[in-house]
């Protein structure tokens, strides 16, 4: 995280999720990820019965048995509301029932829609001081993931809601099958920041925002360098699956800030259910810092301003994934109330 977003966040911890369709891996990477350096003083939130095995320890209860790893995780799994469950493990911080711990991590069932947990996040006043929505981040099954995705809501949504796809059982398909996975996933979510892992083992600083040392930002390389010699035009790209679609913008002149606004205030107003991620780097004609917008739902959350342009491009790239919108009505409508 930059010295400027920790100057924003003034106390307030991340909360990552880590979500995925059933059986893709989640319980592996997480397994892995709580025995890693740096992560010890991590609170972990399953939000799924049954036995999940962690450092030989059966997690099956509420967060009234709270556990204790021995590499000082601290371990319990939600049962009912997110947000108590989050506010218990900081009254017993306050108590000294357990120690101090300095991020927040969230196993998802495999049927979760993450959209939900991360609006609740940003925006419930019980722990908006107290916290912030880091990063999602979802595990595709290698062998599967395209069958599930395809099938069933709930593995397009986990996709659609992510930060960075992780795909898992890569040493069972072939380097041709993972391609067209990447391909695949791409597609649906063009800012999905796409990692391979086997058997759960990852680098922490890959997923995490305050462990990592340079942070990226996802770039829509194809894209931008398709048209880099247009640079007075918007080059819009649309792309459908089943009913989910995703409309992107390349656009190298700068924007107004208020016509950008005024224009996104009214798509999240009259459609606000049918959005369900939007994120950008934005160019502004009143600013030599680009500007990122995020939303996960109809929660967006507020705009922070980058130290720097991610690669040198200065150019604007927005995204916008929905349901039962037409792309290009967008088109028009970005047409007509933002640039002219």
């Amino acid at each position: 995280m930059s010295e400027r977003m920790k100057a924003l966040l003034p106390n307030r911890l991340p909360v990552s999720v880590v979500t995925g369709f059933l059986g893709s891996g989640k319980t592996t990477l997480i397994n892995y990820l709580v025995k890693q350096e740096g992560l010890g003083s991590t609170a972990l939130i399953i939000n799924e019965f049954g036995e999940i095995g962690i450092d030989n320890l059966l997690v099956e209860t509420a967060i009234e048995n709270t556990l204790l790893l021995e590499n000082g995780c601290i371990c319990c799994s939600l049962r009912g509301d997110l947000i108590d469950t989050i506010c218990d493990l900081f009254a017993k911080v306050r108590n000294e029932q357990i120690p101090q711990f300095s991020r927040i991590l969230i196993e998802t069932t495999g049927l979760a829609d993450p959209g939900p947990i991360i609006n609740s996040i940003q925006s419930d006043k019980a722990v908006i001081d107290r916290c912030f929505a880091d990063r999602v981040i979802t595990v595709v099954d290698g062998v599967q993931g395209k069958v599930q995705t395809s099938k069933f809501e709930e593995a397009m949504f986990q996709i659609v809601q992510a930060d960075i796809g992780l795909i898992s059982k890569s040493d069972l398909i072939s380097s041709d099958h993972l391609n067209q996975l990447n391909k695949f996933l791409t597609q649906i979510n063009p800012t999905l920041i796409i990692k391979v892992v086997e058997h759960g083992t990852i680098d922490p600083e890959l997923l995490f925002s305050d462990l990592v040392k340079s942070p990226s930002y996802p770039i829509l390389e194809e894209h931008g360098n398709r048209h880099k010699s247009h640079h007075d035009t918007a080059h819009e790209i649309a792309s459908r699956h089943n009913e989910i679609a995703s409309w992107s913008l390349v656009y190298e002149k700068p924007l107004d800030e208020v016509k950008l606004r005024d224009w996104l205030s009214m798509i999240y107003s009259l459609r606000p259910f049918s959005l369900l991620r939007m994120k950008g780097i934005i160019k502004l004609s009143n600013s030599d810092r680009p500007m990122l917008l995020q939303a996960v739902g109809s929660v967006v959350a507020p705009p922070t301003w980058l130290e720097s342009w991610p690669n040198s491009k200065e150019e604007t790239q927005l995204v916008l994934i929905f349901k039962g919108l037409s792309e290009e009505a967008l088109t028009k409508s970005f047409q007509r109330h933002v640039l002219s």
